[in-house]
């Protein structure tokens, strides 16, 4: 026990001197607060429009990129780098637009932001070459759907800057346009700076050399391991998000730079869940945005909790080959898959998690508002306990045989709670009969040739399980389905194939939609969708897209899990952290009362 203790102390030393330094107080160089908090677990990639496979990197988007609008945690549209937008409508000419007039937004390099950087974002988005689920936020937009189904020239969309700070959206005709602020707060659509995307092609936004922020915050430090482990595979040991000195501020107005209180977010790595328990107790790490699978017992009842418009599931390759066949585009071996799954155990292992009943997620809005939810009008379509019997008899009667069969589930090795959920699904599949087993697959160096420095880059780094994801190089993989907005048809659309997001094989002269990534193509679920699409009406889009959802899960083509739950401790000494509906944080206001004590000696 006395070694025990000891490890303790000494841990608490490590993390103090790692995190924060000494400091005798303020001083002509003082900043503003360090906050040492573990924000979230690992996120090699942040480029917004791919983080929705991704909770964590969804929490740090929100915190380096500013939108034209947010949804806050009253479920309110609220204005951010828009300072104003009005709607036209030309019933006789048959012409219906937004006019959208930006406020002072400023990037992290101080360069302002322009329409042109909305205009280049929601256009990289509908880029028919380019696979985003996000596309069919925008196809209200004149042209959007045509350009992203290669029947018009990306150029011939609907967004326009008509100047350095307005933007002119033409419509197909008349629409929701309350639904169009909600698709456009989605974090997938924020705007971006085409020469810095162009310039570092797909690793823009890996390292803080090569991304430029909006938001409140940048990305100072992204450090790794400097040795690799024996597969190859390096670690993420410290990140650091520093306040945009450009954010909201004048610096004549205000030389201090108030517009955002703290200085720093120290993210430190390299520690244990025991470390990072330690420290939290000690009142030396103040914020835990992600709270590691081994503590979750332990702070239950400490944790603020919320939904987090996710769900964690299983998705299904209908065109792998698993012993020379197309094991998962039979539905009965889909069906059989979910039913085996027990999905209370799960969430009880996982803590904070709820069973998934449908795949829509808590939270996400039923018509345009969040005064009844799609999942409290929807029910219960999934059951949430075991039913082997039931699946042993789907899988018979399709002329299976499991013990003909191996296969394996994806998950990112650094995720530990995708690591249980998917052991557990295993042990479940292997009942059946099945030759289960987990693909754990972790980060590598990025050996990309880079041009502008002549050399091989050694602080960028290759996520290959979001790669295996991105490219459908998978059997079954195990990923957050975050909702791009919530609009329930942000989360059902993408299955159907002209709203799939998916980039077209421009290798030949036979360009065709792409369906989602699954394989999926249902002639009845393109149409339910597309009736979905074509309503107007919001109340009866949402009876539409009940039925969309029953047909989706009928068919089986993901197999639900669990519904993510957002699970934060704060310490007391940590005032003013602000969340969105999503429930990302915003640390803006943030206040750390005798931060002084935590300034380091020097940078």
């Amino acid at each position: 026990m006395m070694k025990r203790i000891i490890s303790l102390i000494l841990c608490l030393v490590l993390v103090g001197s790692v995190f924060a330094g000494c400091s005798s107080g303020p001083n002509d160089e003082d900043k503003g607060a360090y906050i040492n908090m573990y924000l979230t677990d690992m996120v090699y990639d942040l480029d917004p429009a791919n983080a929705f496979a991704n909770e964590s990197a969804l929490k740090i988007v929100s915190l380096l990129f500013e939108n034209l609008f947010y949804i806050d945690d009253d479920g309110d549209i609220k204005k951010e780098l828009a300072a104003k937008y009005v709607i036209t409508e030309d019933e006789k000419n048959n012409e219906y637009y937004m006019t959208i007039t930006l406020g002072e937004g400023t990037w992290s390099d101080g360069i302002a932001v322009t329409a042109n950087d909305v205009v280049y974002a929601w256009k990289r988005v509908l880029d028919n070459e380019n696979s985003f689920a996000a596309a069919s936020l925008l196809f209200d937009i004149k042209n959007a759907r045509a350009a992203k189904a290669g029947d018009a020239s990306i150029d011939d969309v609907g967004v326009y800057a008509l100047n350095e700070k307005e933007v002119k959206v033409e419509f197909e005709g008349k629409i929701d346009y309350d639904q169009f602020l909600l698709n456009i707060s989605s974090y997938a659509l924020v705007p971006l700076r085409e020469e810095v995307v162009l310039r570092n092609g797909a690793d823009w936004a890996k390292k803080p050399a090569t991304i430029v922020t909006s938001g409140p915050f940048k990305l100072r430090v992204a450090r790794y391991d400097t040795t690799k482990k024996d597969d190859g595979t390096v670690v993420l040991k410290e990140m650091v998000l520093e306040r945009n000195t450009y954010y909201h501020r004048d610096p004549l107005e205000d030389p201090h730079d108030k517009a955002v209180k703290p200085y720093r977010l120290n993210i430190n790595y390299d520690m244990s869940d025991e470390d990072i328990k330690a420290a939290y107790d000690a009142g030396e790490l103040f914020y835990i945005g992600n709270i590691p699978l081994s503590l979750r017992e332990y702070y239950k009842d400490d944790a603020k909790i919320t939904d987090a418009l996710s769900t964690n599931a299983l998705v299904l390759n209908q065109n792998a080959e698993i012993a020379g066949q197309k094991l998962f585009a039979k539905k009965e071996v889909r069906q059989a898959l979910s039913l085996a799954i027990d999905r209370e155990a799960i969430a009880n292992a996982v803590v904070f998690a709820k069973a998934a009943t449908g795949l829509v997620p808590h939270g996400v809005f039923n018509a345009d508002s969040d005064k009844k939810t799609f999942r409290e009008i929807g029910g219960d379509i999934i059951a949430t306990s075991e039913n082997v019997d039931s699946a042993k008899s789907l899988l018979s009667s399709a002329g299976v045989k499991p013990s003909d069969y191996s296969f394996s589930i994806t998950v990112a090795a650094y995720d530990d709670v995708h690591n249980a959920i998917a052991n557990m699904i295993k042990d479940a599949w292997t009942a059946l009969g099945f030759k289960v087993n987990v693909k754990a697959i972790d980060v590598i160096n990025n050996d990309d040739y880079y041009k502008p420095t002549e050399s091989t880059p050694i602080d960028i780094k290759d996520d290959l399980y979001m790669e295996a994801y991105q490219g459908g190089d998978f059997e079954v993989i195990l990923v957050d389905l975050c909702a791009l907005s919530v609009d329930a048809f942000s989360v059902l659309a993408p299955y159907a194939k002209a709203y799939s997001g998916e980039g077209m094989d421009m290798s030949n002269f036979d360009y065709v939609l792409t369906p989602h990534i699954t394989g999926y193509d249902s002639e009845a679920y393109n149409e339910i969708i597309e009736k979905a699409f074509d309503e107007k009406n919001i109340e009866k889009r949402a009876e539409i897209l009940h039925d969309a959802e029953k047909m989706l899960l009928d068919d089986m083509v993901v197999i639900p899990v669990v519904f993510n739950e957002n699970a934060v401790l704060v310490r007391k000494d940590l005032s003013k952290v602000e969340f969105t509906y999503f429930g990302t944080p915003r640390f803006k206001k943030t206040k750390l009362k005798n931060y002084e004590k935590y300034l380091p000696v020097e940078e």
